[in-house]
């Protein structure tokens, strides 16, 4: 009888230890508080000053799309175009890709640079003042049937990123 007594001691004592432990263990964390980013995304063509030689024209459509037209007259002419993109946000930029893409099936080469090709040592558009230029080259074929009027436009499509490297 005397260790039962003793059991249920030690059987009450361990429930109320096991209840101070869950009571412990079991409290909830409310955290209250509010956010808020001040900072701006601007980062596009500059079509102020975005220019071609005689032959091209500029024209933005959006601030990441510009529109590039060529008019050739020989083969073998060349007219390139070079177009600024301007960062006027809060936040740092870094030409994450770009893509052209001709509108036409005029014979007609076209090659895109931008200030650098190598995508780890492409420059930084810092906040608020930073600029890259692009560079658009149109090449008119050599080709033995020339057709009347040699036209095309070329849409170029630059996408910027936040540059995160410090």
């Amino acid at each position: 009888m005397k260790d039962k007594g003793l059991l249920i001691v030690m059987l009450c004592v361990v429930v109320i230890v096991m209840s101070i432990a869950f009571a412990a263990f079991n409290s909830a964390l409310n955290i209250n508080g509010t956010a808020s980013i001040a900072s701006t995304w601007a980062v596009g063509f500059d079509e102020d000053n975005s220019s071609c030689e005689a032959g091209g024209s500029v024209s933005i459509s959006s601030s990441s799309t510009a529109i590039v037209g060529f008019n050739l007259d020989v083969p073998g002419q060349e007219i390139t175009c070079t177009l600024t993109v301007k960062n006027t946000g809060t936040l740092d930029a870094k030409l994450a890709s770009i893509t052209a893409t001709p509108n036409g099936d005029a014979p007609i080469t076209f090659t895109v640079t931008p200030s650098n090709d190598d995508l780890a040592t492409r420059p930084v558009l810092v906040k608020t003042n930073g600029t890259e230029t692009i560079t658009v080259k149109a090449t008119y074929d050599d080709i033995e049937a020339q057709p009347e009027d040699i036209t095309n436009t070329l849409v170029v499509t630059a996408n910027y990123v936040q540059n995160l490297t410090q």
